[in-house]
């Protein structure tokens, strides 16, 4: 293990078999503010997890939050049409989803809706179940 790995190799190995790897790295890039990236690791996983309505629909959500979050930030316009459609697609979905709380996203997300300045002023986090 190297001197800068925060997580043993068993740990690493232990979470990869309960999150979908592509999660586990959207995760990482989308709560470091790189939303771009996030929703890249998750249009790569949709044809593994298109078996599962929930899951599918979700990834499928966070990608549309990802985009919406990266064009908002950006400054390319639509990105808060793309934030409302994310926002729609987890809506249904229970609280916790494949691993992901999605409560409290989806409460960030109406929140920035509604006060669209609060986006830029401290950066959306998903958060993960604890296996």
């Amino acid at each position: 293990m190297s001197e800068h790995c925060f997580l043993s190799e068993e740990r690493l190995q232990y979470l990869t078999m309960t999150y979908h790897p592509a999660l586990l790295s959207a995760v990482k890039d989308f709560n470091s503010g790189r939303y771009f990236e996030a929703h890249e690791h998750l249009e790569e996983a949709l044809d593994v997890v298109e078996d599962d309505d929930n899951t599918w629909e979700m990834f499928v959500g966070l990608i549309q939050i990802a985009v919406g979050y990266h064009k908002y930030v950006s400054g390319y316009p639509g990105g808060v049409k793309m934030l409302g459609k994310g926002l729609k697609k987890v809506s249904s979905l229970p609280e916790e989803c494949a691993g992901v709380r999605l409560e409290s996203l989806r409460q960030r997300v109406r929140q920035d809706l509604e006060n669209q300045k609060n986006i830029r002023e401290s950066s959306p986090r998903i958060q993960l179940v604890r296996p």
